[in-house]
């Protein structure tokens, strides 16, 4: 069983699942063994490829469903040279319609994960320059503090000799006072 996953559908996905259940179609297969292909190679259940294209793909593919049961009909008919030949000819036709369509799509989606992955490039770049900044804020922060903390030391030192320093000049006023009764 493969893993499952909640994450939503890519356009990506949604193309390769059409693609495996028209192929399957198209060789006589059935839509579970697709379902079960396409569920190993996008990591998803085949539960779920197989609800994906029964509640939104399978909508947006009834053309190529039917030619792909037509493709297959002919391929069990073939019997002579001649209508396999018009086949070919109908299918090239037919494959270069859908192809033609399908084209747009799939550059608009490759231009879309161009766009993407200069963003994340980008997004790449500021975050490491955010990094230095901060490593160089860091250290900053350590040597103000190390300073402060020296800054305090001295402060401390200097109310402690102040405080001396007039005990002394109390005791002094005093010892002048007795001196001079």
């Amino acid at each position: 069983m493969t893993t499952s996953r909640q994450d939503a559908w890519t356009p990506d996905e949604d193309f390769i699942l059409a693609e495996l259940v028209l192929a399957h179609i198209r060789e006589g297969s059935t839509q579970l063994k697709a379902f079960e292909e396409a569920g190993i190679k996008l990591k998803r259940t085949s539960a779920a490829c197989g609800f994906r294209w029964n509640s939104n793909i399978r909508k947006q593919y009834k053309k190529g469903i039917d030619f792909a049961k037509k493709q297959r009909k002919e391929s069990k008919k073939q019997s002579t040279t001649a209508s396999s030949e018009q086949n070919n000819e109908d299918n090239v036709k037919v494959e270069q319609n859908a192809d033609s369509s399908i084209l747009p799509e799939v550059t608009n989606i490759f231009e879309k994960i161009e766009s993407e992955l200069k963003l994340v490039d980008q997004y790449k770049n500021e975050n490491s320059k955010l990094k230095s900044e901060t490593e160089i804020l860091q250290q900053e922060k350590l040597e103000v503090e190390k300073r402060l903390e020296t800054v305090s030391k001295e402060y401390q030192q200097l109310r402690e000799d102040y405080h001396s320093l007039m005990s002394l000049l109390d005791k002094a006023r005093k010892m002048a006072i007795e001196l001079t009764e």
